[in-house]
């Protein structure tokens, strides 16, 4: 039963993530949960770094999903793919990225370089997004993104 998930989940994936198919991220959890994640994972994972934007996005709920049901020291070998998902030239792809790593408290210097360069030079919804992050991470760091925006206007001059 296990192995006919592992060999259904990539094709599962694709299927739910077709922003017009009706989907449950909790019900895609359990029943990975209840085959085995740790068995799922380097699947997810993969799915992750190269799947197409639509199955990234899913992945990405799939693994917030999974840190509200089992903690987020859990899902940490997700993270550094999570935290590169900030650069991906998708929009929602770079969204889902903001929001994990807020809902997940990635605080790292690395998240913060990244959110900061979203601030800095992504759309404004984006970039409001961004920056909220930040603040959660640290209400102080307005003064530090304040002087991001002050050079950025300057080069712009």
């Amino acid at each position: 039963m296990r192995s006919d998930l592992l060999s259904q989940l990539p094709i599962l994936l694709r299927l739910l993530a077709d922003p017009r198919t009706p989907h449950t991220v909790s019900e895609l959890w359990c029943r990975i949960f209840s085959h085995g994640w740790e068995e799922c994972e380097p699947l997810l994972l993969d799915e992750l770094k190269s799947g197409d934007s639509n199955v990234q996005r899913l992945v990405i709920e799939i693994i917030e999903e999974h840190a509200a049901n089992s903690g987020i020291e859990t899902i940490q070998s997700f993270v550094p793919s999570i935290v590169s998902l900030l650069g991906h030239n998708d929009r929602l792809v770079r969204s889902y990225a903001i929001s994990a790593v807020g809902e997940l408290m990635i605080d790292d210097q690395t998240t913060v370089d990244a959110l900061r360069h979203i601030v800095c030079t992504d759309e404004p919804l984006l970039a409001s997004a961004a920056f909220q992050v930040l603040l959660g991470f640290d209400p102080k760091i307005i003064e530090g993104v304040a002087q991001l925006f002050r050079d950025a206007s300057e080069r712009n001059s």
